[in-house]
């Protein structure tokens, strides 16, 4: 008799399966115009399958949405612990989130979200509130460690951690999101972000 490998269970498999078919059919086809059916046959299980791990379509919806914001979060949240400077923790952090927010994947799941929330506003802002909600308060957190330390004087943390996010997204995630390219490429993005976060460094300086 063949032996299951030690690995993930298989429910689990089907389940992420599923939400992979999901997320890539929710932005190519909207919600709307993405029946269960075709979940079913991208992930290659039964409708049934689907049904019995998620009830219904808005239901799977909403787990891609959780799934792509834990996976923000868990990624920025390895990337702030890395580096002996604010500086290089800020980079980190900022490469990191701008890197996700402008792959194409994370862009056409976005745009779904925005369709979505057209019909449902609800949906626009429990995303906002699980994902760029959460990573505003992770970044003001950090921020605030560090003028806790004297690395930095920031009075408001949480008004400095919005300001530097829009340094970092600016006008770069704008072309992207609007044009579907960006003339970037990793090393490109770094530079950028490093750019930024010294530009915001230098002016915290000025000001104090």
């Amino acid at each position: 008799m063949a032996l299951r490998l030690p690995g993930r269970p298989k429910d689990m498999e089907k389940r992420e399966a599923i939400l992979d078919a999901a997320q890539s059919l929710f932005a190519q086809r909207g919600v709307d115009g993405c029946p269960i059916e075709a979940i079913a046959a991208q992930s290659g299980v039964s409708k049934v399958t689907v049904y019995a791990n998620f009830g219904d379509k808005a239901k799977i919806f909403d787990a891609v949405v959780q799934r792509e914001t834990e996976r923000l979060q868990r990624a920025l949240a390895c990337a702030s612990a890395e580096g002996s400077t604010l500086e290089e923790r800020l980079t980190r952090f900022g490469t990191a989130l701008v890197g996700m927010m402008t792959a194409p994947c994370h862009l056409a799941l976005d745009k779904a979200i925005s369709l979505e929330a057209q019909r449902n506003p609800d949906i626009g802002k429990r995303f906002f509130d699980a994902g760029p909600g959460q990573v505003c308060k992770l970044l003001a957190g950090i921020i605030a460690d560090a003028s806790a330390r004297g690395e930095v004087q920031v009075a408001e943390p949480a008004r400095a951690a919005r300001d530097l996010l829009g340094l970092w997204l600016g006008f770069n995630a704008l072309e992207r999101r609007l044009c579907g390219t960006c003339d970037i490429d990793a090393v490109g993005l770094t530079a950028h972000v490093g750019r930024t976060t010294r530009l915001y460094l230098s002016a915290c300086q000025a000001v104090t």
